[in-house]
Protein backbone atom coordinates (compact mmCIF):
# COMPACT_ATOMS: atom_id res chain seq x y z
CA UNK A 1 0.00 0.00 0.00
CA UNK A 2 1.14 3.08 -0.65
CA UNK A 3 0.50 5.05 3.04
CA UNK A 4 2.27 2.37 4.44
CA UNK A 5 5.77 3.27 2.00
CA UNK A 6 4.99 7.24 2.93
CA UNK A 7 4.76 6.41 6.72
CA UNK A 8 8.17 4.31 6.61
CA UNK A 9 9.24 7.18 5.02
CA UNK A 10 9.02 9.59 7.55
CA UNK A 11 9.99 6.98 10.33
CA UNK A 12 8.08 4.32 11.32
CA UNK A 13 8.85 1.03 9.87
CA UNK A 14 6.63 -1.42 8.30
CA UNK A 15 4.74 -3.17 11.12
CA UNK A 16 4.17 0.73 12.96
CA UNK A 17 2.62 1.89 9.66
CA UNK A 18 0.64 -0.73 9.55
CA UNK A 19 -0.70 -0.87 12.82
CA UNK A 20 -1.17 2.76 12.75
CA UNK A 21 -3.32 2.55 9.21
CA UNK A 22 -5.60 -0.52 10.56
CA UNK A 23 -5.95 2.21 13.89
CA UNK A 24 -7.30 4.57 11.18
CA UNK A 25 -9.77 2.37 9.85
CA UNK A 26 -10.99 1.03 13.08
CA UNK A 27 -11.17 3.97 15.56
CA UNK A 28 -10.86 2.85 19.08
CA UNK A 29 -9.83 -0.72 18.95
CA UNK A 30 -8.61 -4.05 20.88
CA UNK A 31 -5.48 -5.60 20.17
CA UNK A 32 -7.36 -8.23 18.41
CA UNK A 33 -9.70 -5.89 16.58
CA UNK A 34 -5.91 -4.20 15.60
CA UNK A 35 -4.24 -7.75 14.42
CA UNK A 36 -7.44 -8.95 12.44
CA UNK A 37 -7.00 -5.55 10.25
CA UNK A 38 -3.46 -4.99 9.89
CA UNK A 39 -2.73 -8.95 9.46
CA UNK A 40 0.00 -9.20 12.20
CA UNK A 41 0.32 -10.96 14.81
CA UNK A 42 -1.10 -10.04 18.05
CA UNK A 43 1.89 -10.74 20.26
CA UNK A 44 3.72 -8.39 17.61
CA UNK A 45 0.89 -5.69 17.55
CA UNK A 46 1.17 -5.73 21.48
CA UNK A 47 4.99 -4.81 20.89
CA UNK A 48 4.17 -2.30 17.83
CA UNK A 49 1.64 -0.46 19.72
CA UNK A 50 4.47 0.01 22.45
CA UNK A 51 6.36 1.89 20.46
CA UNK A 52 3.73 4.15 19.13
CA UNK A 53 3.12 5.22 22.06
CA UNK A 54 6.22 6.18 22.63
CA UNK A 55 6.46 7.80 19.40
CA UNK A 56 2.61 9.79 20.89
CA UNK A 57 1.12 8.18 18.15
CA UNK A 58 -1.31 5.88 20.35
CA UNK A 59 -3.01 6.41 23.04
CA UNK A 60 -4.51 3.36 25.59
CA UNK A 61 -7.75 3.41 27.96
CA UNK A 62 -9.87 1.32 30.03
CA UNK A 63 -13.21 0.38 28.98
CA UNK A 64 -14.20 -2.39 32.38
CA UNK A 65 -11.44 -5.43 31.54
CA UNK A 66 -10.58 -4.52 28.41
CA UNK A 67 -7.51 -2.16 27.04
CA UNK A 68 -8.55 0.19 23.87
CA UNK A 69 -5.83 1.30 21.63
CA UNK A 70 -6.61 4.86 19.63
CA UNK A 71 -4.32 6.21 17.47
CA UNK A 72 -3.62 10.07 17.44
CA UNK A 73 -5.35 11.92 14.74
CA UNK A 74 -2.89 12.07 11.20
CA UNK A 75 -1.87 15.77 12.18
CA UNK A 76 0.16 14.20 15.08
CA UNK A 77 2.35 12.99 12.65
CA UNK A 78 3.39 16.20 11.43
CA UNK A 79 4.70 16.46 15.67
CA UNK A 80 5.91 13.30 15.53
CA UNK A 81 8.25 14.71 12.75
CA UNK A 82 9.24 18.15 14.38
CA UNK A 83 10.50 15.65 17.29
CA UNK A 84 12.54 14.20 15.04
CA UNK A 85 14.14 17.79 13.54
CA UNK A 86 14.31 19.18 17.30
CA UNK A 87 16.80 15.93 18.33
CA UNK A 88 18.47 16.18 14.81
CA UNK A 89 19.34 20.23 15.66
CA UNK A 90 20.57 19.58 19.26
CA UNK A 91 23.42 16.91 18.00
CA UNK A 92 23.87 19.10 14.90
CA UNK A 93 26.69 20.82 16.89
CA UNK A 94 28.42 17.23 18.08
CA UNK A 95 28.17 15.71 14.38
CA UNK A 96 29.64 19.04 13.20
CA UNK A 97 32.50 18.57 15.28
CA UNK A 98 33.30 15.41 14.73
CA UNK A 99 33.42 16.11 11.21
CA UNK A 100 35.56 19.05 11.45
CA UNK A 101 38.35 16.89 13.73
CA UNK A 102 38.40 13.56 10.99
CA UNK A 103 37.91 14.96 8.21
CA UNK A 104 40.83 17.28 7.39
CA UNK A 105 41.03 15.96 3.62
CA UNK A 106 39.88 17.80 1.05
CA UNK A 107 36.24 16.89 0.34
CA UNK A 108 34.94 16.47 -3.52
CA UNK A 109 31.13 16.35 -3.75
CA UNK A 110 29.54 16.29 -7.56
CA UNK A 111 25.92 17.42 -7.89
CA UNK A 112 23.79 17.15 -11.07
CA UNK A 113 20.40 18.28 -12.67
CA UNK A 114 18.51 20.98 -11.65
CA UNK A 115 17.86 19.10 -7.64
CA UNK A 116 21.73 18.81 -7.80
CA UNK A 117 22.08 22.15 -8.17
CA UNK A 118 19.82 23.58 -5.37
CA UNK A 119 21.34 20.79 -3.28
CA UNK A 120 24.33 23.50 -3.89
CA UNK A 121 22.49 26.53 -3.15
CA UNK A 122 21.12 25.14 -0.39
CA UNK A 123 24.41 24.44 1.42
CA UNK A 124 25.90 28.30 0.52
CA UNK A 125 23.36 29.61 2.47
CA UNK A 126 22.68 26.97 5.14
CA UNK A 127 24.67 28.91 7.46
CA UNK A 128 25.52 32.55 8.12
CA UNK A 129 28.84 33.90 6.33
CA UNK A 130 29.74 36.15 2.86
CA UNK A 131 29.91 34.75 -0.58
CA UNK A 132 31.43 35.83 -3.40
CA UNK A 133 30.51 35.15 -6.71
CA UNK A 134 32.05 35.04 -10.06
CA UNK A 135 29.01 34.64 -11.90
CA UNK A 136 27.99 32.78 -15.37
CA UNK A 137 26.02 35.04 -18.00
CA UNK A 138 22.25 34.76 -17.40
CA UNK A 139 21.56 33.94 -20.27
CA UNK A 140 23.20 30.57 -19.76
CA UNK A 141 21.34 29.85 -16.60
CA UNK A 142 18.72 26.58 -17.20
CA UNK A 143 14.94 28.26 -16.95
CA UNK A 144 14.29 25.82 -13.89
CA UNK A 145 17.66 26.79 -12.35
CA UNK A 146 17.19 30.91 -12.70
CA UNK A 147 13.29 30.81 -11.26
CA UNK A 148 14.64 28.98 -8.57
CA UNK A 149 17.45 31.65 -8.11
CA UNK A 150 15.09 34.20 -8.06
CA UNK A 151 12.00 33.33 -6.49
CA UNK A 152 13.52 31.32 -3.60
CA UNK A 153 17.16 31.15 -3.09
CA UNK A 154 17.62 34.86 -3.47
CA UNK A 155 14.86 36.36 -0.68
CA UNK A 156 15.90 33.24 1.73
CA UNK A 157 19.71 35.00 1.35
CA UNK A 158 18.32 38.24 1.77
CA UNK A 159 16.04 38.11 4.51
CA UNK A 160 19.04 36.23 6.26
CA UNK A 161 21.42 38.91 6.27
CA UNK A 162 24.05 36.98 3.81
CA UNK A 163 26.39 39.52 1.94
CA UNK A 164 27.20 39.01 -1.39
CA UNK A 165 29.63 40.16 -3.30
CA UNK A 166 29.23 39.63 -7.12
CA UNK A 167 31.83 39.85 -10.05
CA UNK A 168 28.51 39.95 -13.28
CA UNK A 169 28.79 40.21 -17.16
CA UNK A 170 27.40 43.88 -18.04
CA UNK A 171 24.73 42.30 -20.12
CA UNK A 172 22.56 45.65 -20.91
CA UNK A 173 26.29 46.62 -22.70
CA UNK A 174 25.73 49.90 -20.73
CA UNK A 175 29.15 51.63 -21.11
CA UNK A 176 28.22 53.66 -17.82
CA UNK A 177 27.89 49.88 -16.04
CA UNK A 178 31.55 49.20 -17.47
CA UNK A 179 34.40 48.47 -14.67
CA UNK A 180 31.57 50.00 -12.18
CA UNK A 181 31.04 48.37 -8.61
CA UNK A 182 27.19 49.32 -7.34
CA UNK A 183 26.08 49.04 -4.21
CA UNK A 184 22.33 46.89 -3.54
CA UNK A 185 21.88 48.16 0.36
CA UNK A 186 18.50 46.75 0.68
CA UNK A 187 19.54 43.49 -0.88
CA UNK A 188 22.61 42.75 0.90
CA UNK A 189 24.91 42.66 -2.42
CA UNK A 190 27.43 44.62 -4.22
CA UNK A 191 28.15 44.07 -8.44
CA UNK A 192 30.94 44.86 -10.05
CA UNK A 193 30.40 45.16 -13.74
CA UNK A 194 32.33 43.74 -16.23
CA UNK A 195 32.28 44.78 -19.99
CA UNK A 196 30.50 41.58 -21.87
CA UNK A 197 33.69 41.61 -24.49
CA UNK A 198 36.43 40.91 -21.58
CA UNK A 199 33.95 38.52 -19.34
CA UNK A 200 35.78 35.33 -18.91
CA UNK A 201 33.60 32.76 -17.11
CA UNK A 202 30.76 30.36 -18.16
CA UNK A 203 30.39 28.60 -15.04
CA UNK A 204 29.24 30.21 -12.06
CA UNK A 205 32.23 30.52 -9.01
CA UNK A 206 30.78 30.81 -5.49
CA UNK A 207 33.31 31.14 -2.85
CA UNK A 208 31.73 30.54 0.74
CA UNK A 209 33.06 29.30 4.22
CA UNK A 210 35.95 26.56 3.72
CA UNK A 211 33.72 25.58 0.56
CA UNK A 212 34.36 26.60 -3.38
CA UNK A 213 31.14 25.61 -5.61
CA UNK A 214 31.16 25.27 -9.24
CA UNK A 215 28.17 24.84 -11.57
CA UNK A 216 27.44 24.52 -14.99
CA UNK A 217 24.44 26.03 -15.58
CA UNK A 218 23.76 24.76 -19.39
CA UNK A 219 21.07 22.90 -19.68
CA UNK A 220 23.10 20.60 -21.94
CA UNK A 221 25.44 20.27 -18.70
CA UNK A 222 23.59 20.93 -15.68
CA UNK A 223 26.43 19.79 -12.85
CA UNK A 224 28.00 21.19 -10.32
CA UNK A 225 30.89 20.62 -8.13
CA UNK A 226 31.66 21.33 -4.17
CA UNK A 227 35.11 21.42 -2.48
CA UNK A 228 35.38 22.25 1.27
CA UNK A 229 38.78 22.83 1.59
CA UNK A 230 40.24 25.76 3.20
CA UNK A 231 43.65 25.92 0.69
CA UNK A 232 41.45 26.20 -1.98
CA UNK A 233 38.97 28.03 -0.58
CA UNK A 234 41.68 30.97 0.14
CA UNK A 235 43.39 30.64 -2.84
CA UNK A 236 40.01 31.32 -4.88
CA UNK A 237 39.10 34.30 -2.51
CA UNK A 238 42.59 35.87 -3.75
CA UNK A 239 41.96 35.11 -7.27
CA UNK A 240 38.19 37.03 -6.43
CA UNK A 241 40.12 40.27 -5.32
CA UNK A 242 42.35 40.35 -7.59
CA UNK A 243 39.14 40.60 -10.16
CA UNK A 244 37.59 42.41 -8.03
CA UNK A 245 40.17 44.69 -7.79
CA UNK A 246 40.96 45.07 -11.74
CA UNK A 247 41.61 48.46 -13.02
Amino acid sequence: MLLEQYLQNIGLDDKEAKVYLAGLQTGPATIVELAKVSGIKRSTVYEVVEDLKEKSLVNVSQQGKRRIFSVQEPENLLLFLEQKNNVLRQILPDLEAIKNVSARKPAIRIFEGVSGLQQIYEDIIKKPGDILALAAPRDMIAPKVLDYLISSWEPRRIKNKMRLRRININFKEDWQLNNRKIEHEKEFEEVYYWPKKDYPFTVGIYIYRQKVAFVSFSPRELVGIIIRSPEINATMKLMFEMFWNRK
